[in-house]
C-alpha cells in the first residue's frame, strides 16, 4: 500500500507539472546534452548546453566541521548514466570516480548535493535519477530563486532560505535499480537543488542524475490551490506511514 502511495505522489507531481505548452529536457548520461567541464577538483562545475540555453551544475556536500555539517564544495561528474558525485571524506577523487557506489548522490555518512543553476527562472518539471545497483531512490529538492553566483559554502540545510531557496521537498520511493522519474511540481526558479533524502532514514539512498525537465514558466497553466493542497495531504501520510 505505501509503495502505491510513494507512486502515485510522484505521478501526481509529474502530471501538474506538466500543464505547459513547451518544456526542454536536458539529459546528463552519455549521448545527452553538450557540455564542458571545468575543474578536475573539489569546487568544479559541468555546463550543459542546448542552443542559445546554458545550464551550470555545481556539487556540495555537508562534511564540513566548522558549521557543524556545513556545506563544503565537492567534485561533480558527469558519467555513462548521469551526473554523480565526490566528496571530501570519499577518499581521493580519482578513488572514488573509479569506486562501484561512492560516486552517486547519496546520504550515506554525509548528503551529497547537486545545484542547477540557470539563465533565467525556469518552471521545474520532473527529475530523473538512475540508481547504479539496487538502492533505496528517496529524493529531497529545493527551488530557488538565488544569485547568479551564489554559493553554498558554509551554509547549512537550515540557512537555505538565506540563499533564495524554497522549502525542502521529499520524494519518497521505494528501493530499486530502475531509472525513476519524479515530478518536481512546476516550481518556479531559476535555481534547484538536489539531494538524497534529508535527513537520511537508514536506509541509503543512491543515484545518479539522469535528466531533467523544465519549461518556460510563462507557458505554465496556472493550478487551483486545493491541488497542491491535496499533494501536500498525500506526502505527509506516506511520510508518516513510512516512520510508522
Amino acid at each position: 500500500m505505501l509503495q502505491i502511495q510513494r507512486s502515485c505522489l510522484s505521478l501526481i507531481l509529474f502530471a501538474l507539472g506538466c500543464t505547459t505548452a513547451s518544456a526542454s529536457t536536458w539529459t546528463f548520461a552519455s549521448g545527452g546534452s553538450y557540455y564542458v567541464t571545468s575543474g578536475s577538483s573539489y569546487g568544479n562545475k559541468v555546463t550543459f548546453y542546448q542552443g542559445d540555453e546554458r545550464l551550470r551544475t555545481f556539487a556540495w556536500s555537508n562534511t564540513a566541521d566548522t558549521p557543524a555539517s556545513g556545506f563544503e564544495t565537492a567534485h561533480i561528474r558527469r558519467f555513462s548514466t548521469g551526473l554523480g558525485v565526490c566528496n571530501r571524506d570519499e577518499g581521493a577523487i580519482s578513488d572514488c570516480i573509479g569506486g562501484s557506489v561512492d560516486h552517486q548522490v547519496d546520504n550515506v555518512s554525509h548528503q551529497d548535493l547537486v545545484l542547477f543553476l540557470f539563465e533565467s527562472p525556469q518552471a521545474m518539471q520532473a527529475l530523473t535519477i538512475d540508481p547504479w545497483g539496487v538502492w533505496d531512490r528517496d529524493v529531497s529538492f529545493w527551488v530557488g530563486t538565488v544569485s547568479p553566483t551564489v554559493t553554498l559554502t558554509g551554509a547549512t540545510f537550515g540557512s537555505l532560505a538565506t540563499l533564495g531557496f524554497s522549502p525542502q521537498v521529499n520524494s519518497l520511493n521505494g528501493p530499486g535499480e530502475e531509472r525513476l522519474t519524479i515530478g518536481l511540481g512546476g516550481l518556479v526558479g531559476n535555481a534547484l537543488l538536489v539531494a538524497a533524502l534529508n535527513p537520511a532514514d537508514g536506509s541509503a539512498d543512491r543515484f545518479k542524475i539522469h535528466s531533467l525537465v523544465t519549461a518556460d514558466p510563462t507557458t505554465v497553466v496556472p493550478l487551483p490551490a486545493a491541488a497542491w493542497l491535496f499533494v501536500s495531504a498525500l506526502g505527509a501520510v506516506a511520510g508518516v506511514r513510512r516512520l510508522a
